[in-house]
């Protein structure tokens, strides 16, 4: 039976060969463990040491399909060949060679440890390879192509976002993934996504096409009284988690009923056609059966337009605010196809008979006849006693429950007195630039070492985001180009260890460069920005940064981020609360950086922004400005 094995990298280099004298790529392996030893001796005669006598590391060419993930080169050995891996290991004070086993990883025996033991944290492998297309030691070739669709997962800190990465038959699913914010990996070959969880209509698909393949294997027809797999089973290869199923759905309450008044939560589109303001009053005339993907539904009767059918996330039982008008829509990428809104999916649902059944007025009602509303009824109906109302969120946790991190930010933040920054400037005020500091970090080196040296960088979560360097032009547009190519770029301390700074696996092309070349002194100065702070995505739960020169700037831009991000007014007052808040509730926080210059991270989650929000007013933390009306 084949067992998978790790062995531990520094990456791929473009190294000269010792023997021929050619620059060929070669992986760089450390000097004192044991995994450049058994590397050569797990591929045999397609593996060749090219480093030279007075190198640091070992340089190890193979010829071939390699699989690497995350610096471990993975391979599928047979009982014989895990053997012989012991045997080697064996005579080192450290293996640096992995087995995945019982749902583990664990480190072959050394002469220090005579047994497999797990390894430390961040000292070994930490995702799970099953899913991936491996390479067969013994012949040297790659698993066949993957059915169906699996997923998996990556993530080295249970406090940072994870990588889902999407494999298998995707091609015909190609628009659904991007729609749902996934990029496709020219390096991989397949489609990945950054965030807490998958988007639920991916996996939704990923789900159906499991089932799918189960249900086609013809071992499940030979045990049909048994499941096809456990939930640790199925977790483990699909790389998400898997709940067991409720023994009963309790369904969400219903906010509306019969005769209620609502308003137009946003600019929506009557079905024939018409346009409905943001505001529009109505009343509710039917009611519908919970449809498990769109929620409650009812029939309203707006003024001066008629009656149609409309989700209740339409609708909100809070009166207009003169001179806000609301459209809804969604931030997409150029030239990708905009998702279906809310009419197209009603229409689509009626055109295929599957509107929900109405529910008998009478019951809803509370008596046996049913009579229409009528203008005096929706002009008699209880109106709001002031002009705008907040609706109480979850700014304190349930009796009994532990506050999430937003509860405990706002609570943090009514307690303690909040630090008032300098008067924000609005953004049609001051444009003037800004210096960035910056300040000598190390050399900069790839496969060549040119004198370019690093005046700034920051990484967050192994992706950098911004990097500042400068040296002769020729060498530094070869570091561009490494980064731009998805390539590793180490920066080379004084007084510490290297650091890799890379636009990460299988990206390419994702910085926009600022460039400024100085011919009299033979010196090219250039800075580095990742697409994540040029183009934030506001259309789902992505990251973007804010390059932090002094609080007031900070402040100031973070604000412009929840004004975009969040579907409700943000006023200038509440700049101070959202950039500490924010903070406290860790949707805010400092990517591991270097330079004299401070990148902060910012969680693009609209919930989160909003409660914070919400919760803020609902304790007085702040207020709506006199002059809004």
């Amino acid at each position: 039976m084949d067992t998978i094995v790790a062995i531990s990298s520094y990456g791929s280099h473009r190294v000269k060969n010792r023997h021929t004298g050619k620059t060929v790529s070669a992986y760089k392996i450390g000097y004192s463990s044991a995994a450049s030893a058994v590397l050569l001796a797990l591929y045999g005669d397609k593996a060749r040491d090219v480093s030279s006598k007075h190198a640091s590391y070992h340089y190890i060419q193979v010829e071939g399909d390699v699989v690497v993930r995350h610096g471990y080169i993975l391979l599928k050995v047979s009982n014989e060949l895990l053997g012989q891996a012991e045997t080697i290991t064996r005579r080192f004070h450290r293996a640096a060679v992995f087995l995945w086993k019982d749902d583990k990883w664990h480190e072959l025996p050394t002469s220090r440890q005579p047994e497999y033991t797990e390894p430390l944290s961040r000292s070994g492998p930490d995702f799970n390879p099953s899913s991936l297309r491996l390479v067969d030691a013994a012949s040297g070739e790659k698993d066949a192509a993957v059915e169906g669709i699996i997923v998996e997962k990556s993530q080295r800190d249970p406090n940072e976002k994870a990588w889902f990465w999407i494999m298998g038959d995707t091609y015909p699913h190609r628009e659904l993934l991007k729609r749902w914010g996934c990029r496709w990996s020219k390096k991989r070959r397949c489609w990945h996504y950054i965030g807490w969880a998958l988007p639920s209509a991916v996996e939704q698909l990923v789900q159906e096409h499991r089932i799918a393949d189960i249900a086609e294997s013809p071992d499940s027809e030979a045990s049909s009284d048994d499941d096809p797999c456990t939930l640790k089973e199925a977790a483990n290869i699909l790389g998400v988690s898997v709940k067991p199923e409720a023994d009963t759905v309790v369904e969400p309450q219903r906010l509306y009923a019969l005769n209620a008044v609502v308003y137009a939560r946003h600019d929506l589109e009557a079905p024939d056609g018409r346009h409905i303001p943001t505001g529009t009053r109505g009343i509710i005339t039917r009611l519908y059966n919970r449809n498990v993907r769109h929620g409650w539904s009812y029939d309203v009767q707006f003024d001066g337009i008629g009656e149609g059918w409309y989700f209740e996330r339409e609708l909100t039982d809070l009166e207009p605010i003169a001179g806000i008008r609301i459209t809804c829509g969604a931030v997409m990428p150029p030239d990708a196809e905009l998702p279906p809104t809310d009419a197209d999916i009603k229409r689509s649902l009626i055109e295929a008979g599957q509107q929900p059944e109405t529910l008998p007025t009478a019951v809803e009602a509370g008596h046996s006849d049913h009579t229409e509303a009528t203008p005096a009824d929706i002009d008699e109906a209880p109106k709001i006693a002031s002009s705008i109302r907040v609706l109480k969120p979850q700014s304190q946790p349930p009796d009994g429950a532990e506050p999430d991190t937003v509860q405990t930010a706002i609570q943090q933040i009514k307690a303690a007195p909040m630090t008032r920054t300098a008067p924000v400037q609005s953004s049609n005020g001051n444009k003037s630039l800004i210096l960035i500091p910056h300040q000598p970090v190390g050399e900069l080196t790839g496969s060549i070492s040119g004198n370019v040296w690093c005046y700034g960088y920051s990484v967050h979560e192994g992706i950098t985001i911004y990097l500042n360097l400068g040296g002769p032009r020729m060498a530094v547009e070869a570091i561009r180009a490494r980064l731009a190519k998805g390539e590793i770029v180490n920066c080379v301390p004084w007084d510490a260890p290297a650091v890799e700074l890379t636009a990460g696996e299988g990206n390419t092309g994702m910085y926009t460069a600022f460039l400024q070349n100085i011919p009299e002194a033979k010196f090219t100065s250039l800075i580095l920005l990742h697409e994540q702070v040029m183009q934030p995505n506001y259309g789902g739960k992505s990251t973007t940064f804010i390059l932090r020169v002094s609080d007031e700037q900070a402040t100031l831009q973070l604000k412009h981020h929840a004004t975009e991000l969040v579907k409700v007014p943000v006023f200038d007052a509440w700049a101070d609360y959202l950039y500490q808040a924010g903070q406290s509730a860790m949707l805010v926080r400092k990517t591991r950086c270097a330079g004299g210059l401070d990148v902060l991270a910012v969680d693009l989650d609209v919930d989160a922004w909003t409660r914070l929000l919400t919760g803020g007013l609902e304790q007085s933390i702040i207020a709506l400005p006199v002059t809004a009306k």
